[in-house]
């Protein structure tokens, strides 16, 4: 094993490494810039110490990421989408020695200067290139702050690394209430990217869409890492729009991509009464997705569209992403259980196990072994025979995996176990509906039942007629007490920072609509 400094030492310095807007960034100068990054940072950091970044997908988040390593310290994301509040805590729960700020969230997070013993800095999304009209008028304000040192520096005396070294920390969603960040050392990383270089057969090659944000664990390691494992380039816009995504494609001659289930319905929508589409996304040879499960209809709409099947995976945080991957190249039918799309097969060098009530157990380089400074999740996590995943999953005789659903979204109706996302397949077979979250409501009786929150393709069609129908459906393919209790109309889908459907929040939306 190696870490990523080492191996992008090793890639051709001529090559181009980032491709953003109209800016082509080589590897040597890449290399150049990091090194005047590092040398900037020296001046405020020891060896271990943490450098943490709020920005969407700009050159700099890869360039102050290894800039970090070269210091020999820890690189921690973390998503502008968080508020003021939640960013305070986890900065104060870090204690980091820099914060960098995309300077377009000045207004945000300048409180954050108060904080003692940290120093600020920001830096500009428009640095390298200006930003498509359409993007800048609606992500970008008027300012334009850029204090990192972005001068080629031919050298700087790195740190020498160990892959036993902590390489980052990204925290993770929980419930039990405790910040949770998953200790991710560069073993752990060089192994993800590994197992994605050789499943999907990456190389120099290819140029990789990272559309998936980077203070994602997939946008990090599928998005920065395989590229960089690989030799390839790298194609970043900011952030998703439909739109600027199409004209990155057919311009850059993108090859794959990894995203969340929603980017892709927002594909379709978009892009599904364009004539030439498929032949303005041949280029594209891998189309994956992971992160939440995948609507058998959008893979089916997907199909239609482009001729391929999105390859789902299934990973987490904790697992520095993969877990399980669909067999590439893959030609065969749609695989479903109780309109499940499967996940895909066990990743390389990764074993998985049946913990209690089916929860997946997962064990394999990539995954990690701690949270930073959280004992009780740690021993409640990680075990002797593997990782608890949180996860209630199945198995074909082919060694399909399916996720049924999370082990905490379980619904006990009279003590009936049942998953939300049977419920949600089976709305989404309602042309009308474009998207569900079902989730328990209590009830006297039952203790709880199952209540769906619909969000329609054509908000018109929100009446009783639409109602019925949904609860027709439903009578028509499951057991009388999976039907649930009431279909109430919402505008918009709670998602996370990531673009991962949240349930939580569901009572959020309906509070706001109210």
């Amino acid at each position: 094993m190696m870490t990523m400094l080492d191996m992008i030492n090793k890639n051709d310095k001529s090559k181009v490494f980032i491709r953003y807007f109209d800016a082509d960034i080589t590897y040597n100068d890449f290399l150049m810039y990091t090194n005047g990054l590092a040398s900037q940072f020296s001046m405020y950091v020891d060896p271990h110490d943490i450098i943490a970044m709020i920005s969407e997908n700009i050159p700099q988040f890869i360039m102050v990421q290894y800039a970090s390593w070269k210091n020999k310290c820890i690189f921690v994301p973390l998503s502008p989408l968080d508020s003021l509040n939640e960013i305070r805590d986890k900065i104060l729960f870090l204690n980091p020695k820099i914060l960098i700020i995309s300077s377009e969230f000045k207004n945000s997070f300048s409180e954050l200067e108060k904080i003692a013993k940290l120093k600020v800095l920001y830096t500009d999304p428009e640095t390298f290139s200006k930003l498509p009209e359409n993007m800048k008028n609606k992500f970008l304000n008027n300012e334009h702050i850029e204090e990192l040192n972005l001068r080629k520096k031919p050298e700087f005396i790195s740190y020498n690394l160990d892959i036993e070294d902590t390489a980052m920390m990204v925290f993770t969603s929980g419930t039990s209430g405790r910040q949770k960040a998953a200790v991710i050392k560069h073993k752990n990383i060089y192994a993800a990217s590994y197992i994605y270089k050789e499943w999907f057969n990456v190389n120099e090659r290819d140029i990789n869409l990272a559309i998936a944000p980077f203070f994602h664990i997939t946008g990090l390691i599928f998005g920065i890492s395989l590229s960089v494992i690989s030799g390839s380039t790298i194609v970043i816009n900011y952030r998703f729009l439909p739109e600027n995504t199409l004209n990155d494609i057919t311009g850059k001659k993108t090859t794959m991509t990894m995203f969340v289930a929603t980017a892709y319905r927002a594909m379709v929508n978009s892009w599904k009464n364009i004539d030439d589409i498929g032949e303005k996304l041949s280029s594209m040879r891998i189309w994956s997705a992971g992160g939440m499960p995948m609507p058998e209809k959008t893979e089916h709409d997907w199909k239609d569209m482009t001729g391929q099947w999105i390859y789902m995976a299934y990973g987490l945080t904790e697992s520095t992403s993969p877990v399980t991957l669909w067999e590439y190249p893959y030609t065969g039918d749609l695989k479903l259980y109780k309109n499940i799309v499967s996940c895909g097969k066990t990743a390389l060098y990764t074993t998985i196990k049946r913990g209690k009530y089916g929860e997946l157990m997962v064990k394999g380089p990539q995954i990690v072994e701690s949270y930073y400074h959280n004992k009780e999740d740690t021993k409640n996590t990680f075990k002797k025979n593997g990782m608890k995943t949180g996860d209630i999953f199945t198995t074909d005789n082919l060694g399909y995996l399916y996720i049924i659903d999370r082990k905490k979204d379980l619904i006990d109706i009279s003590g009936y176990k049942v998953w939300p996302t049977e419920i949600e397949n089976v709305i989404r077979k309602n042309l009308k509906v474009e998207d569900v979250i079902v989730v328990p409501v209590k009830d006297e009786y039952k203790g709880e039942v199952p209540m769906a929150y619909v969000k329609l393709l054509n908000e018109n069609d929100e009446n009783d007629e639409t109602k019925n129908e949904i609860i027709e459906l439903c009578r028509n393919n499951m057991a009388k007490y999976k039907i649930p209790k009431d279909i109430l109309f919402i505008d918009r889908i709670p998602m996370n920072a990531s673009g991962k459907i949240k349930r939580s929040d569901i009572f959020k939306i309906v509070g706001e609509k109210i």
